[in-house]
């Protein structure tokens, strides 16, 4: 089940946990996680547009959907690759970009444009 963040303080705390989960469990992606925030962030009018992740038993995990300008993407931790996969729709949507700690800001900024 997916639950709506509605304002940026609930999109903070989301954020500050997921970085603190991949400081522990995924540290090749923790520190493109604020970069990449930043830069969806940015695209992002919460009036209009949609932040959702993923609940389970009352606790949110780190899947994360993202509604712009009518058009759904997901941001998933990929454990083979070991990176942050963009997905166009759905989890099983075709991977537009992936993430980890080597990929430049100029690449995020791009990525992030194309939303």
């Amino acid at each position: 089940m997916a639950r709506q963040l509605l304002t940026n303080v609930e999109i903070d705390d989301f954020i500050a946990k997921v970085i603190r989960e991949a400081n522990h469990h995924a540290p090749n992606v923790g520190a493109v996680i604020t970069p990449l925030s930043n830069a969806v962030r940015a695209r992002l009018n919460l009036a209009t547009d949609k932040v959702e992740v993923y609940e389970r038993n009352g606790q949110l995990a780190r899947t994360c959907w993202v509604t712009i300008g009518g058009r759904r993407y997901v941001f998933t931790y990929n454990y083979g690759s070991g990176q942050i996969d963009l997905k166009a729709g759905t989890l099983q949507g075709a991977i537009r970009s992936s993430f980890d700690n080597s990929t430049q800001a100029s690449t995020i900024t791009h990525q992030a444009a194309r939303l």
